[in-house]
């Protein structure tokens, strides 16, 4: 059985971004688009201090949903998007969120999932392969 994951608290210092995040997302919910009660929400584990790479503006629902709240598979198609997204706190969130919803026996999750390069054990985007130069490469042959 899976362990419920860790519960972050969200920092007060976070809403120092609020104004960073606002003009980069338009006010509107990073993830879904959706204007109703949008908010910074930054991403577990906090660095030192607030860092727009690791917040998004998000709304209620998709804020609701990164604490561990449901969220309904069908209404989630914009996590399709969302993982594309320049970003990198959406493009991480949207992949937590889809890793949640991989159960849900819906096509749509495995493809998307399948998209991104996130590890499912710790949410994180997994480290690049170091590049093997090209004479090393023939000299391991």
């Amino acid at each position: 059985m899976a362990r419920a994951p860790k519960r972050w608290r969200q920092r007060p210092e976070a809403g120092t971004l609020g104004k960073e995040l606002t003009r980069r997302s338009g006010g509107r919910c990073e993830l879904c688009g959706g204007r109703g009660e949008v908010r910074v929400y930054e991403l577990p584990p906090f660095p030192l201090e607030p860092d727009a790479e690791r917040a998004l503006l998000g709304c209620a629902s998709c804020r609701d949903a990164l604490e561990g709240g449901a969220l309904d598979p069908i209404e989630a198609r914009f996590l399709q998007t969302a993982v594309w997204d320049e970003r990198i706190a959406v493009k991480l969130a949207a992949a937590r969120l889809l890793i949640a919803l991989d159960g849900a026996n819906h096509p749509w999750t495995r493809e998307a999932l399948e998209a991104i390069d996130v590890d499912p054990e710790t949410g994180e985007f997994r480290a690049p392969e170091p590049e093997v130069e090209e004479s090393t490469r023939r000299s391991r042959r």
